[in-house]
C-alpha cells in the first residue's frame, strides 16, 4: 500500500470530519491530514500554493452539500486552474447522496477520481492509496 503524503478532508459536518480522520489514521495510509469546513478555504489554499507541489495535497475528499460553498461550486472553480498545478491532485467526492444524477454529474469532471458514499469504511480507504 502506497503512503499518501497529504489528504484534505473538505466537509462542513464535524462528525463526518472526525470519522474520516479517525478512519484514515487507523488505516495508516497518510502522513498528514488537514480538515476544512469551507471549500472556499481549500481553493484559496490551492491557489496560494500553486507553485509549490510539496505544499499541495495528494488527495482531496470532497463533500457535495455544504452551506457556504458546496462541492459543485468547488469543482467548477477548480476546473479552471487544475491543469496549471504542478501535480495532479486526486479528488474523491465523499457524500451522503445516493442520487444517480449526482453520480453522473460528478463523472462529467474528468479530474475527479471517484465517487464515494459516507461513511468511510476500511474497504473504501484501501482503494484510496
Amino acid at each position: 500500500m502506497k503512503l499518501i503524503n497529504m489528504i484534505f478532508i473538505v466537509d462542513d459536518d464535524p462528525i463526518h470530519q472526525q470519522i474520516a480522520k479517525i478512519m484514515i489514521e487507523r488505516q495508516a495510509i497518510s502522513t498528514g491530514i488537514r480538515v476544512f469546513s469551507d471549500a472556499q478555504e481549500v481553493l484559496d489554499y490551492l491557489r496560494e500554493n500553486a507553485g509549490n507541489d510539496a505544499a499541495l495535497p495528494d488527495l482531496i475528499l470532497l463533500d457535495l452539500n455544504m452551506p457556504v460553498m458546496d462541492g459543485w461550486e468547488f469543482l467548477e472553480e477548480y476546473a479552471v486552474f487544475c491543469n496549471d498545478l504542478p501535480k495532479q491532485i486526486r479528488i474523491f467526492v465523499l457524500t451522503s447522496s445516493i442520487d444517480e444524477k449526482d453520480r453522473e454529474r460528478v463523472a462529467g469532471y474528468k479530474f475527479v477520481t471517484g465517487y464515494l458514499t459516507k461513511p468511510l469504511s476500511k474497504e473504501i480507504i484501501a482503494h484510496l492509496s
